[in-house]
């Protein structure tokens, strides 16, 4: 029987693959719109205030959002396959993010970038190096997630 921070796991990750799927085949872009204008007036303040450079614009924040939106994909697919398949995770993530770009290429009213497959790409390989830690350095090196809950 599976334990209930497993399931917990697998839920979680159900929840955040169902979230990119919505991102990924939304017909237009997610930041069009009023969250484009949000996304203006916050950069123009934190120009205004000091807190941002001139150089840290739109195109920042979007590489930057494909890397963070990967980054829980690689952890939890890692801490769910554990150790002894975890390699798998790098390349399931340069696959995923290869589906999206070529299924986004063919869709009306959105962009494909060879740049958001290395960001998603390198958001994956963040989350895996996370998880590898946690599995190995956090929990006793002998064990695995499953028997440690």
């Amino acid at each position: 029987m599976r334990s209930p921070f497993t399931l917990l796991g697998w839920a979680a990750l159900a929840c955040y693959l169902l979230t990119i799927a919505v991102i990924v085949f939304w017909p237009v872009h997610v930041d069009a719109g009023e969250p484009s204008r949000v996304l203006q007036e916050l950069l123009h303040t934190g120009y205004g205030s000091g807190l941002l450079p001139r150089w840290f614009g739109y195109a920042q924040v979007e590489w930057l959002s494909n890397v963070l939106i990967f980054v829980p994909g690689g952890l939890l697919f890692t801490l769910l396959l554990r150790p002894t398949r975890s390699w798998l995770v790098p390349l399931g993530g340069l696959g995923a993010t290869l589906f999206i770009e070529t299924t986004q290429h063919f869709m009306p009213g959105r962009t494909s970038s060879l740049l958001d497959v290395l960001a998603n790409s390198l958001g994956c390989a963040i989350g895996w190096v996370v998880g590898l830690v946690v599995l190995h350095v956090v929990l006793k090196p002998t064990q695995t997630l499953k028997e440690c809950v």
